[in-house]
């Protein structure tokens, strides 16, 4: 009884597949448009909202002693929020959280691979930048002493071979597809960290050798601009469904892995980013990530 049912089963898979193929009246091309979301930019939302980056230098007391801690390179709004906390408002923060990107998507695909309908090909153009997110601002006492903004651009050129599989009616079909990428593109993260205006001003109070920010970085980043990018090649996989909506078109909605990093170098712009990092330094760059997606199909 097993055995027929496992029969049945397999019968069952084969007479759907072959309907499947038998409805198709033939392979199509398609030029499409799509329009999606990634976020996570770079998945730097760790370093951004809780890691931060620590800096080579040391802290230092009131007296100049050194205290065991590092100062601070670039501050996780974590930090800063527990700060405006626990100071009642003193050291204020706005903070916006990981990067969240837009995804322009252009692209031709060509069904009948092999001879075979229900297998297909296709290469598109991604473009993505970010949109929201990635900007951190932090006061004391009305004075705005740090600013960080980190910015992400990819373009990324995958290629796909496929199989769809479409419903009896041939006007709605899943699919799923696999291949590689060329990708080009990368991160940035600019802004001021003044540390060393709150020691000035309030000397042991805030800043290095105070009680509250003496983790800020001295000398003080300022305007600070350090660029990330790489190029290189990656893989990629999709899943989606389309559906017609018109005599020539056809509304689809997929998501999208990228598979693409690489080890950008990045050269300080400021004294204080060459003391508090390097004059160059080397950090991951992720261009890759999951972009949902909506678009459109025309048929050629």
């Amino acid at each position: 009884m097993l055995n027929s049912l496992r029969l049945g089963m397999m019968g069952t898979l084969l007479v759907c597949l072959a309907g499947s193929l038998s409805a198709q009246t033939g392979p199509r091309s398609y030029v499409m448009f799509g329009l999606g979301g990634q976020f996570d930019l770079a998945q730097l939302g760790g370093t951004i909202t809780k890691d931060g980056l620590d800096s080579t230098r040391p802290v230092r007391d009131a007296q100049g002693n050194t205290t065991g801690a590092t100062q601070t390179a670039i501050y996780p709004e974590n930090t800063l929020i527990s700060l405006n906390r626990s100071t009642n408002g003193l050291v204020g923060v706005k903070a916006n959280g990981a990067m969240v990107g837009l995804n322009l998507n252009l692209g031709y695909e060509k069904e009948g691979l092999f001879g075979i309908n229900s297998l297909f090909w296709r290469i598109n153009v991604n473009y993505t930048t970010k949109v929201a997110g990635g900007y951190t601002t932090a006061t004391f006492a009305g004075y705005k002493w740090l600013e960080q903004e980190w910015n992400y651009t990819a373009w990324t050129v995958p290629a796909y071979i496929g199989i769809k599989l479409f419903n009896a009616t041939n006007d709605t079909a899943v699919y799923v597809a696999g291949g590689v990428n060329y990708f080009r593109g990368g991160w940035g993260v600019s802004g001021t960290i003044d540390g060393d205006t709150l020691r000035n001003a309030l000397p042991g109070v805030a800043g290095p050798g105070g009680v509250f920010l003496n983790d800020a970085p001295s000398p003080g980043i300022w305007k600070e601009n350090a660029q990330f990018r790489v190029s290189g090649f990656g893989l990629n996989w999709l899943v989606g469904a389309q559906t017609k909506v018109a005599e020539k078109g056809h509304l689809f909605f997929e998501l999208e892995t990228i598979l693409s990093a690489g080890m950008g170098v990045a050269g300080t712009q400021s004294v204080g980013g060459a003391n508090a990092l390097a004059p160059l330094v080397a950090y991951p760059v992720v261009l890759g990530g999951q972009t949902y997606r909506v678009g459109y199909k025309l048929e050629l």
